[in-house]
């Protein structure tokens, strides 16, 4: 008889123990599931003093990973947060010597003059450099930090002109300095756009 009553409880507590080893592997993959949600839904916040375009670049670019965009901040997923820390454009003036060969002194005679140096054209120019550094956060709705990373872009125009064209107010003054900025520093935001929601879409997984 006693050893029919060990041999019940023995039956019983495995079963007690198999269960419980169940229900532990539910609990498990149920928080791994929960871990790995996806994020979906994305609200990029306003950039201020944006005369670039850059927050309908990176609206355009999340786009086309197919996520989803809301007016509504509380209603996200996450939140993209993006400042402009420099936009500007420096200009500086050089010359550039030539191939080309010209008298640099003369000497004066009574019915001509003689050159009595020589030296190489030097023709002046001017070089422009476009330059745009932003910073780009995403956070989670607990405030938690998925990605942040500081993007810097430059673009350099240069060009020259003939001696005479020199000193002309257009060539020494830079004409339409903010419209150029904005030009060319809207091609850099573009590019920003492209690579920074690359990046962040490697991010966007994990919840």
């Amino acid at each position: 008889m006693k050893i029919i009553l060990n041999a019940i409880i023995s039956i019983f507590l495995g079963l007690f123990i198999t269960a419980c080893s169940v229900k532990n592997e539910k609990i498990s993959n149920k928080n791994i599931v929960t871990e790995n949600k996806e994020i979906e839904t994305i609200y990029i916040q306003k950039i201020e003093n944006d005369t670039l375009n850059l927050n309908e670049y990176l609206k355009e670019e999340l786009l086309n990973l197919k996520k989803e965009l809301t007016l509504n901040k509380n209603s996200s997923d996450a939140v993209i947060k993006t400042r402009i820390l420099s936009s500007k454009m420096d200009f500086e003036h050089f010359y550039k010597q030539t191939n080309t060969t010209k008298c640099l002194n003369y000497r004066i005679t009574k019915n001509s003059r003689i050159c009595i140096e020589y030296g190489k054209v030097k023709i002046p120019c001017s070089k422009k450099t476009f330059y745009l550094e932003t910073k780009i956060d995403v956070l989670k709705q607990n405030k938690e930090l998925l990605f942040s990373k500081i993007y810097k872009k430059t673009f350099i125009s240069s060009s020259c002109t003939k001696i005479k064209d020199s000193f002309k107010p257009s060539y020494i003054l830079v004409k339409n300095r903010d419209y150029q900025i904005k030009k060319h520093n809207s091609e850099l935001a573009k590019i920003i756009a492209k690579e920074s929601i690359a990046e962040i879409s490697k991010h966007l997984s994990t919840s």
